[in-house]
């Protein structure tokens, strides 16, 4: 292409704070438009965002003809719908996690974007930090020996349970909850990390409500390495997000106490001939929030892809995979057996 890449923000929320200056930070690109509930809201952030159109109606933003790609982070009960749509008028797709409220949903989005040939990608940020990375490099290289088994603990306060606020984050009907908020990411980087799981049991809680503060799972990986995850949105001074790694030769541990999501990760790592943890220098992103860093980078794939006319990852068919494994934690708990996935 000889002009830069036209993309259209849909949702005035995450998008406007995350999705625009991530976009903006590859030069091969420009926000061309943003769409909202209403125009009044779209013509407000264009405006103190500078961006040229403004839309109410996503259909209207897909028909203008001033975008080459969209890039989604609405509700996930909304989030299907518009990724069809898009599709369908050839756009590129650029989405948030969870992709859907259900697996069929996700089935039919990723059908779509198949079907349309278009690139699609999904916003599963923690892979992106240099933490991460650096774990799963140690981790294939055996450094750790045979693995014994991993514990995950992510606990926090979230704005909607500390102000006590009735939001689409904690219905889970709606795509919220903590199962699909935050499990989703932790099902996917596990398996990033450690290979596909094989079955799973879970309980959420509390019972009853409309959605889940609490997950607690266990993990059987194909390997057969398990995993313990205990994940909660409504911890008040919680501890932050930390994951144990433990083999026959090497432990290994990621944290993050910080109130960033994704800067404020250390990796420290420990072998039988040290005797001891020790930390590794981390890198971080230059941003006052490390979400916009981490999609940047996820983005600048998704322009790679489509300047290339290849596909990427974290896609779509990914985010169909996290769904699966959502479900069947819905059906874990519900049934109190284990589940294979």
């Amino acid at each position: 292409m000889t002009r830069r890449l036209r993309i259209g923000i849909v949702g005035a929320g995450f998008g406007q704070r995350v999705h625009v200056p991530a976009f903006r930070s590859d030069s091969r690109c420009e926000v061309a438009a943003i769409c909202s509930r209403t125009l009044e809201g779209a013509t407000r952030a264009a405006r103190e965002l500078e961006i040229p159109y403004a839309y109410g109606k996503v259909s209207e933003m897909l028909a203008g003809g001033q975008v080459d790609a969209v890039s989604i982070a609405v509700p996930p009960a909304a989030q299907p719908e518009l990724v069809v749509a898009a599709a369908e008028a050839g756009k590129n797709v650029f989405c948030e996690k969870p992709l859907a409220v259900d697996e069929s949903q996700a089935t039919a989005a990723l059908a779509a974007v198949e079907r349309a040939r278009v690139v699609h990608a999904i916003n599963f940020i923690f892979p992106e930090i240099g933490a991460w990375r650096e774990a799963r490099s140690i981790l294939e290289k055996g450094t750790l020996g045979k693995l014994r088994h991993a514990a995950l603990s992510w606990r926090v306060e979230t704005y909607a349970y500390a102000m006590g606020r009735d939001s689409w984050k904690t219905r889970s009907a709606e795509g919220g909850g903590t199962l699909a908020n935050f499990a989703s990411h932790s099902f996917y980087y596990l398996e990033w990390l450690l290979g596909p799981v094989a079955r799973i049991a879970a309980r959420l809680t509390p019972p009853g409500g409309s959605g889940d503060a609490r997950t607690d799972a266990w993990l059987e990986m194909a390997s057969g390495c398990p995993v313990s995850i205990s994940v909660a949105a409504d911890a008040f001074l919680g501890a932050g997000h930390r994951l144990e790694i433990y083999g026959d030769s090497g432990s290994l541990v990621l944290e993050n106490r910080t109130v960033d999501y994704v800067n404020g990760f250390t990796l420290s790592t420990g072998t039988r001939e040290s005797g001891a943890l020790s930390d590794r220098p981390a890198d971080v992103f230059p941003h006052a929030d490390g979400r916009i860093g981490a999609t940047a980078a996820i983005a600048r794939r998704f322009v790679d892809a489509i300047l290339s006319g290849t596909q990427m990852r974290p896609n779509l068919a990914d985010g169909v995979r996290v769904q699966r494994l959502m479900a069947a934690a819905r059906a874990a708990d519900t049934t109190g057996a284990w589940q294979a996935v």
